[in-house]
């Protein structure tokens, strides 16, 4: 009899050693997630998608909790932990994905906005020096008044990245790129008005 309740606890022991622990499965979906978690952070995660950078965090904490947690006595809760560590994973990758799209998006404004701000400058200082009283005088009124809206898109653009919305910055930057383009345009169309006045008010004698 004695013999028997030793045989049986030698069994147990072994079945608690051997084959409690996590399948192969769990413990690569577990390097995966992992993984994933640590190039989303590789990612700027935490800077570039912060709401989503907190619930990965959560969800893999969750996990690894749950990893660890034990049902019973020998026992592990490996089987909820599965489902808690794919989600983590789609989570993590999400994350990193959204933070690579937002810093693309920052780049894409600040090069933008590098491109605008030496141009608005440059198109006022073109509008200052046209002579007024040419017969262009509300052409170069608007323009300026264009390029001050320009110049509030870009600043409206760097707001916006500094609160983190970039594809609002994106926007608002594309915007002042679009109406510099317009009043350089424009200018051409005012300076030659001027050009146009100046000939038709020379004097008799400069025109024979």
């Amino acid at each position: 009899m004695r013999s028997i309740l030793s045989l049986c606890t030698v069994l147990i022991l072994a079945f608690a050693i051997t084959g409690c622990g996590p399948s192969e499965e769990l413990v690569k979906l577990k390097a995966d997630t992992e993984a994933a978690y640590a190039a989303a952070q590789a990612a700027q995660v935490e800077a570039y998608a912060p709401e989503s950078y907190r619930i990965a965090t959560a969800a893999i904490d969750s996990a690894a909790k749950k990893f660890e947690e034990k049902k019973f006595f020998f026992f592990n809760k490996f089987d909820e932990a599965e489902p808690l560590y794919v989600e983590a994973q789609e989570l993590a990758n999400s994350a990193k994905s959204e933070a690579d799209t937002n810093r693309q998006l920052e780049a894409d404004t600040q090069a933008i906005i590098e491109r605008v701000t030496p141009g608005i400058s440059e198109t006022r200082v073109g509008l200052g020096e046209a002579p007024r009283g040419k017969g262009a005088d509300d052409d170069l009124d608007q323009l300026n008044a264009d390029l001050n809206q320009a110049e509030t898109s870009v600043s409206d653009a760097r707001g916006s990245l500094d609160n983190g919305q970039y594809r609002d910055a994106l926007a608002q930057a594309q915007e002042a790129e679009n109406k510099l383009t317009e009043v350089q345009g424009a200018v051409t169309v005012a300076l030659q008005k001027i050009e146009d006045w100046k000939e038709r008010h020379k004097p008799w004698y400069f025109r024979l």
